[in-house]
């Protein structure tokens, strides 16, 4: 029996809290696991939680930022001033790695505070949080690493909305957020718009209509090219004549997950809660499927050698593939 629309809908809205859930349950660090105790209430009207949000989201993204190396006076300074916090940890002095966030923190205190639109801000919060970085980092921050950390602080504070007390009335402004793009979202990006069309205008952003050719495949369809899905950290907003490496823009990544969404009822930022668990689990089966393949024939020596035990690799390998056959359908929901 065909399920109806709204069971569908109860279906992807019981996958959404789960995802949630198993989200909040992998944050242990500071500053936002402090959020997710029983009794905690979170003070929207502050910068602080806005702060901590993006300082959850700098975390995530900084092994890509190049401190020891790119670092200017300014940023050498707070570097030291971070290895003297992190001696005392004095609680009435902030982490200086927050300090680039704090324009940022306000303009989202503000967004959540007035009646001001997502999308008219967005490209603003990046080029925001890339100038604070040009202060202390010779070579800016990319699009790419600002969209990681400004995304991910949503991501944070939407789980602070739902666990903490008095969110509840925030709820709505995260309708239009964005999906964090990171290795495990653009990997799902590439399998799930593998055999997509790009061939029409309704494929790009309204302010940006085209993209090169060669970004995709030559034939009857424009489909996806693998090599111009470059890496979530060097990612630029939009595509220019100057660019240096042909790869897809930020913008084209956000307009087509955004048209998926509308049609699936989901918005972009509920579907990275389910997106980024089921790939990371996908990708890692893959990758041990993938060591027993590499190494077949060194298998099959230690099977035949006396001085090893006979482990059942070929089998395992079945039983293993097998499973993955059934994970990998879920995220084609």
């Amino acid at each position: 029996m065909e399920k109806t629309k709204e069971e569908i809908k109860e279906e992807i809205e019981k996958e959404i809290k789960d995802s949630v859930d198993d989200f909040i349950g992998t944050i242990k660090k500071e500053p936002c696991c402090e959020y997710f105790s029983d009794k905690t209430e979170a003070d929207w009207e502050c910068e602080k939680v806005y702060k901590d949000a993006l300082y959850q989201g700098y975390l995530d993204a900084c092994r890509t930022i190049h401190w020891s190396t790119k670092a200017r006076e300014e940023g050498d300074e707070l570097l030291k001033r971070k290895k003297v916090w992190d001696k005392k940890r004095p609680n009435t002095e902030e982490n200086p790695m927050r300090e680039p966030l704090t324009d940022v923190a306000k303009e989202l205190c503000n967004y959540f505070d007035g009646d001001e639109k997502f999308d008219d801000k967005y490209s603003g919060w990046c080029k925001a949080l890339i100038d604070s970085y040009k202060k202390y980092l010779v070579d800016e921050i990319t699009y790419g690493q600002a969209q990681k950390i400004i995304n991910m602080a949503f991501k944070y504070l939407y789980c602070i909305c739902d666990r903490c007390r008095g969110g509840e009335k925030y709820k709505k402004k995260f309708d239009k957020c964005h999906m964090p793009l990171d290795s495990f979202s653009l990997e799902w990006f590439k399998r799930k718009f593998k055999e997509d069309d790009f061939s029409n205008a309704e494929s790009y952003p309204e302010n940006y209509k085209k993209l090169p050719e060669n970004l995709f495949t030559k034939g009857e369809k424009k489909k996806l090219k693998a090599e111009s899905i470059g890496s979530w950290s060097s990612m630029q907003r939009t595509w220019e004549k100057s660019c240096i490496k042909e790869e897809y823009p930020y913008e084209f990544y956000a307009h087509v997950i955004k048209q998926y969404c509308k049609e699936n009822s989901i918005t972009p930022l509920q579907l990275d809660f389910i997106v980024w668990s089921k790939m990371q689990k996908i990708m890692a089966a893959e990758s041990f499927i993938k060591t027993f393949k590499d190494d077949d024939k060194e298998n099959k020596e230690a099977i035949n050698s006396e001085e090893q035990e006979p482990y059942d690799i070929p089998n395992l390998k079945t039983t293993l593939e097998n499973r993955l056959s059934e994970i990998r359908p879920l995220i084609c929901k």
